[in-house]
C-alpha cells in the first residue's frame, strides 16, 4: 500500500518589499552603497503603506528574535526610504501622508507594548525617523521613556543619563571604532524618540565629564536637530571652555554660522573663553578632492553630490544631498579604487549626473546652508565630517542671488538667440531639447491643489486641462520653476564646451518665467503640465 505523501506548505510569496530589502542587504554585505535608484524611488512613491511590512521584516529578522541581522538592516534602510518619501509628501501638504506616519508610529508603540516586538526596535525606528526628518510622536517618546534602551552602562531610576559617563562613552566609542562622528550620530539617531531634555542632559554630561573625548563629542551635539539640545550643550561647553582642544575650537568656528542667527552669540562666547585660556584653533588637516559628480536638480529641488578623495593608496567616497537645505551628508571609510568604482556603479544615483567643479559644489552647499538656516534648521553632522575629510571647506551660508546669477548667464548668450523671433522659437520648442529629456522626467507638480484639479477634470481633454493648470496652479509657482530651471542651466554649464548642452536655452526659459511670459507659450512648461496630469492620473489608478 502506497501512502500519499502530505503536501508541503507553499512558501510565502516574496513581495517587492522583501526583494528590495534583500538587495540592499546584499549590497551592504559586499561593502557597497545601497542600490538607491529611480526604480526604488518610484516603488516608495507608489507603496507608502509598505512601511508596516518593512518594519515587520526588520523586527522578524533582527536578533535575538531573528537570525539575520544583515537582512534586518536591509529592511531598516528600506523603511527609512519609505518614510522619507512620506515626509516629502507631507512637505507638499498631503494630509494623508501625515496621517499614515502617525498611524505607523502608533502601530510600532502598540506592537512593543503588547510584547510582539523587541523594545530595541524603538531605537531603530527612532533612527529611521531621524534620518527622514520626521519628529517622533508623543506616544513613541513616552514608550521610549517607559522602555529605555541601554547603551552599555547602568542607569539608575530617575537619572536622565548614565551614572558612569566614562563607561558609557567608552562603550559607544568602542562600538563606533573611536569615530566621534559615528558615535554622536548614533546617539542622535537612537535618541530621536527621547525627550530633548534627556538628550540635552546627556550631551551636557559629556561636556562636563572631564574627559577630552567626551568634550569633543559634546561639541558635535551643536548640530543636533533640536534647538533645546543645542542650547543645553553650548551652556555646558561654556563651563568647560578652558579645557577644549584646538580641534574642538576649529569645529566650533566651522559650525558657528551653520546655526540659526539667534544661537551664534552663545557659540562666540565659548570660543572667546577658549582663546582667553590660550587655546589656539587647529589647522584643517590635509585633504583634497579628485572628482565631484552632481546629479541634475529634480522637481523637488533635490540634488546629490558624490565626492572622491585620495586616502593614502586608497580612495574615499563622500556624499552631500541638498533639498532646500543640507539634507544628508556622510563620508565612508577608504576603499580600493575597484571597490569605489563598484560602489558608484551599484549606487547609480538614479538621476542624470555630470562632473562639476569645486566652485560649483561650494556655491551649492553655501546656498542650501542659507536655505536651511532660514527655516531654523542645522545641517546634518555629516557635513562637518565631509568638510574635514576633504581638507577643510570654509562653507558659509550664502543664498544664490537669483537676479545677478541669471543676468550673468544671459550676458553669455549670443544676441542672435535673444532677438524676439529667435527667442519665441526657443521658448516654443523648449520641450524638444534632447539634453533635457532624461532630466525633465521628474519635473512635474505634485501637491493637493493640483491633484484635486486633475481629479475633478476626470478623463477629459489633456490639452485643455494642461492649459488650465498653466494659467492657474503652475502660474502661482513660476518663481520656483524659474529657480529649478536656472539651477539646471548652471549645472549643464559645468559640462565641457564640446558637449554644448542646452544651458543657454534654459537660461532664456528661466528669464521668460521671471518676466511674466505666458506659460502656454513655453513648450517646456506645457510639457511639465502634461507630465503632471499623467503622473497624477497614474497615481489615481493605484
Amino acid at each position: 500500500m502506497i501512502r500519499a505523501q502530505p503536501k508541503s506548505s507553499p512558501k510565502p510569496k516574496s513581495s517587492a518589499t522583501d526583494d528590495y530589502a534583500r538587495g540592499i542587504a546584499r549590497a551592504i554585505a559586499k561593502g557597497r552603497l545601497p542600490p538607491f535608484n529611480a526604480d526604488l524611488d518610484q516603488y516608495c512613491e507608489r507603496s507608502p503603506r509598505q512601511i508596516f511590512a518593512a518594519f515587520a521584516g526588520a523586527a522578524r529578522h533582527m536578533p535575538p528574535a531573528g537570525q539575520d541581522e544583515a537582512l534586518a538592516i536591509g529592511y531598516l534602510f528600506l523603511l527609512q526610504r519609505l518614510l522619507e518619501h512620506l515626509r516629502y509628501r507631507t512637505d507638499r501638504g498631503y494630509e494623508d501622508a501625515a496621517k499614515l506616519i502617525a498611524e505607523f508610529q502608533a502601530d510600532v508603540v502598540a506592537q512593543v507594548e503588547a510584547g510582539h516586538v523587541d523594545r530595541r526596535m524603538l531605537a531603530f525606528v527612532g533612527g529611521a525617523l531621524h534620518q527622514s526628518k520626521i519628529p517622533a510622536s508623543p506616544e513613541l517618546a513616552a514608550a521610549w521613556a517607559k522602555h529605555p534602551v541601554e547603551h552599555g552602562a547602568s542607569q539608575n531610576e530617575g537619572e536622565p543619563v548614565p551614572a558612569d559617563v566614562r563607561a558609557a562613552l567608552g562603550g559607544i566609542a568602542d562600538a563606533c571604532g573611536g569615530d566621534p562622528f559615528m558615535a554622536v550620530g548614533s546617539l542622535i539617531e537612537s535618541g530621536h524618540a527621547v525627550p530633548p531634555e534627556t538628550r540635552g542632559a546627556l550631551a551636557a554630561a559629556l561636556a562636563l565629564a572631564g574627559i577630552p573625548e567626551a568634550r569633543g563629542a559634546a561639541v558635535l551635539f551643536l548640530l543636533d536637530p533640536d534647538s533645546a539640545v543645542r542650547r543645553t550643550v553650548v551652556g555646558a561647553l561654556g563651563q568647560a571652555a578652558a579645557s577644549l582642544t584646538p580641534t574642538d575650537v576649529r569645529r566650533l568656528i566651522a559650525m558657528r554660522n551653520w546655526r540659526p542667527e539667534n544661537e551664534r552669540a552663545e557659540v562666540d562666547a565659548v570660543i572667546r573663553k577658549a582663546r582667553a585660556a590660550g587655546i589656539d584653533c587647529a589647522p584643517w588637516e590635509a585633504g583634497s578632492i579628485e572628482a565631484i559628480v552632481a546629479t541634475a536638480i529634480d522637481g523637488g529641488a533635490v540634488q546629490g553630490f558624490l565626492l572622491i578623495s585620495p586616502a593614502g593608496r586608497k580612495k574615499r567616497i563622500s556624499s552631500v544631498l541638498t533639498k532646500g537645505g543640507s539634507a544628508e551628508a556622510w563620508s565612508a571609510e577608504p576603499e580600493s579604487r575597484r571597490r569605489i568604482e563598484a560602489s558608484l556603479a551599484a549606487a547609480g544615483m538614479g538621476a542624470p549626473k555630470l562632473p562639476v567643479s569645486r566652485l560649483y559644489l561650494d556655491c551649492a552647499v553655501a546656498h542650501n546652508l542659507a536655505l536651511g538656516i532660514e527655516k531654523g534648521e542645522t545641517p546634518p553632522l555629516g557635513l562637518l565630517q565631509v568638510a574635514e575629510r576633504i581638507g577643510g571647506a570654509d562653507w558659509q551660508p550664502s543664498r544664490m542671488d537669483f537676479g545677478k546669477t541669471l543676468a550673468g548667464l544671459i550676458a553669455e548668450i549670443p544676441k542672435a538667440m535673444r532677438v524676439p523671433a529667435a527667442l519665441a522659437s526657443v521658448l516654443r520648442r523648449s520641450d524638444e531639447l534632447a539634453d533635457l529629456e532624461a532630466v525633465a522626467q521628474c519635473w512635474f507638480e505634485d501637491d493637493p491643489q493640483v491633484a484635486e484639479a486633475v481629479k475633478r477634470a476626470g478623463r477629459g481633454n489633456r490639452a485643455k486641462l494642461a492649459t488650465y493648470l498653466l494659467q492657474s496652479v503652475i502660474a502661482q509657482h513660476r518663481d520656483r520653476w524659474a529657480e529649478i530651471i536656472l539651477r539646471t542651466a548652471l549645472w549643464m554649464r559645468e559640462s565641457s564646451p564640446e558637449a554644448d548642452l542646452c544651458w543657454r536655452d534654459l537660461a532664456l526659459v528661466a528669464k521668460a518665467l521671471v518676466d511674466g511670459r505666458d506659460l502656454s507659450e513655453i513648450g517646456l512648461m506645457r510639457d511639465i503640465a502634461l507630465r503632471t496630469i499623467a503622473v497624477l492620473r497614474d497615481a489615481e489608478r493605484m
